[in-house]
């Protein structure tokens, strides 16, 4: 008794499998660039808030290091109340911050003004 042929498993030409790779290569490429917009856009997203806070943050820390605390910078040459007699109005610290978030606020309209 002859058994009967087996079905030969299928295989792939030279110039399919080349198809084959070039396709999985761009897929795998787009795919890292979604991924890849995604995460910057993310990180812009937060830096930008960031960006925005850090004059609050530098007031604070300003604060914090002229109030006494026991952890201080020493500079030299300056007398210990020094820092007390130097200062400016709240108004004008105020303005700069207004002025600061107005122009992070609207830098792409206002990069497009001026270039």
């Amino acid at each position: 008794m002859a058994s009967a042929p087996r079905p030969r498993p299928p295989s792939f030409t030279l110039s399919e499998q080349w198809v084959l790779m070039a396709a999985t290569i761009f897929v795998c490429g787009f795919l890292g660039y979604v991924v890849y917009d995604a995460v910057m856009a993310t990180a812009s997203e937060m830096l930008q808030r960031l960006l925005v806070i850090s004059p609050l943050i530098l007031i604070i820390s300003v604060h914090w290091l002229s109030s006494g605390s026991q952890f201080s910078i020493p500079i030299p040459g300056s007398e210990p109340g020094a820092i007390h007699r130097a200062g400016g109005s709240p108004w004008g610290v105020a303005f700069v911050l207004l002025l600061l978030f107005f122009l992070i606020s609207y830098q792409p309209s206002l990069l497009g003004l001026v270039f």
